[in-house]
């Protein structure tokens, strides 16, 4: 074998000797060596950076891709052998923020971290509530690292979970993060002050716990209560005449089969009350309210003063059990519509249960 290559490299060595010249056969000859030394040493160093990625596990993992910036967040790996979904969505949100870096005060600012605020909050929905409010108080505790990235977390809260007007307001999830902020050495005494009150507040008529009662008067001049009200469920809704919102919402309803079935039935009432001053406002536009509400407008003024309701927007909406116990409290339409809709309700037809109501142009709360 080895004599047959030999004399093959020979024969070509004499074809071109004589077909260019010595010279120019030599020059031939010394580029194609070149070229297959740097193609051979060009093959040892491909293999070597093959070596290397063996020899480190962490270069090129896929989750370094599943990032919303490489340098600050990498989203929490959930081991294989977890695979109830249960036990998968307790672990990630448990494990949400463990990737995210506090080194960074423009990243703690950016666009990002507060898209991955609004992700996190949307899989709370997958774990039950022992475990979400330990999410949440954890997700506090760990930006307490840095003053920047905690009041950052403290506005992102309030604008997600208390404003009004957030599609994504939660009390249920807020009351954790408060309490976190109450015991946060991150706050001073004075900075204290706001959460604690509006803990004290969202603590207030919470699911289970009866309605405070209270008086109003209908625009016939006629004193009620709202103990007086007889129904299995009584809605509460506290509007303003001149809200935008509270016409769309009471539109809705007063065209929604499945509610005005309970209605008619004598299942649910509504008791729309006016909680503010301007009588005159309130009385001129009562007629406007939809057939079968109870409308009234609470004349000693103790829903506001007393504070015996948080109404930070309008409207607000509780639903009460017969014994006025609060099954929904600041509901928005969404779920009102589907304690109403629930399937196999013997007092709502089918025809009924499958209306779906149109979106409203803004958020309930």
């Amino acid at each position: 074998m080895k004599n047959r290559v030999k004399n093959s490299l020979r024969n070509r060595f004499e074809y071109l000797v004589n077909e260019y010249g010595a010279y120019t056969a030599a020059l031939i000859l010394s580029g194609f060596l070149t070229l297959i030394t740097f193609s051979l040493i060009a093959l040892l160093m491909l293999a070597a950076c093959r070596q290397n990625r063996a020899n480190n596990p962490n270069d090129g993992v896929p989750a370094i891709k599943d990032t919303v910036h490489v340098a600050h967040y990498i989203r929490p790996e959930i081991p294989q052998m977890m695979t109830a979904p249960e036990q998968r969505a307790a672990y990630y949100v448990k494990h949400y923020w463990d990737g995210y870096s506090l080194a960074d005060t423009a990243f703690i600012h950016s666009d990002d971290t507060e898209q991955l605020y609004a992700d996190f909050l949307d899989a709370l929905q997958y774990v039950d509530a022992t475990e979400y409010r330990s999410a949440l108080q954890s997700m506090m505790s760990q930006m307490e690292a840095d003053s920047t990235a905690y009041a950052h977390f403290c506005t992102l809260g309030e604008k997600y979970l208390y404003d009004p007007n957030s599609p994504m307001r939660n009390e249920d999830y807020y009351i954790p993060v408060l309490e976190q902020m109450l015991a946060s050495t991150r706050l001073t005494e004075p900075d204290k002050l706001r959460p604690a009150d509006r803990l004290k507040q969202a603590l207030k008529n919470r699911p289970g716990m009866k309605a405070p009662d209270f008086s109003y008067v209908t625009p016939k001049g006629r004193q009620a209560r709202l103990s007086g009200v007889i129904a299995d469920y009584t809605l509460l809704f506290f509007y303003d005449p001149d809200c935008t919102n509270c016409r769309e919402v009471e539109q809705i309803l007063s065209e929604m089969p499945a509610f005005l079935e309970i209605q008619e039935k004598g299942v649910l009432r509504v008791l729309a009350v006016y909680p503010d001053e301007d009588e005159n406002e309130w009385l001129l536009k009562s007629s406007q309210m939809p057939r079968g509400w109870i409308v009234g407008w609470n004349k000693q003024g103790d829903i506001r003063s007393k504070m015996l309701y948080e109404i930070r927007a309008t409207p607000t909406l509780l639903l009460l059990d017969k014994q006025k116990k609060v099954i929904l409290k600041d509901a928005s339409l969404e779920q009102l519509i589907r304690i109403i809709q629930i399937p196999g309700n013997s007092k709502i037809t089918k025809a009924a249960l499958e209306y779906r109501p149109p979106r409203l142009s803004r958020p309930l709360q």
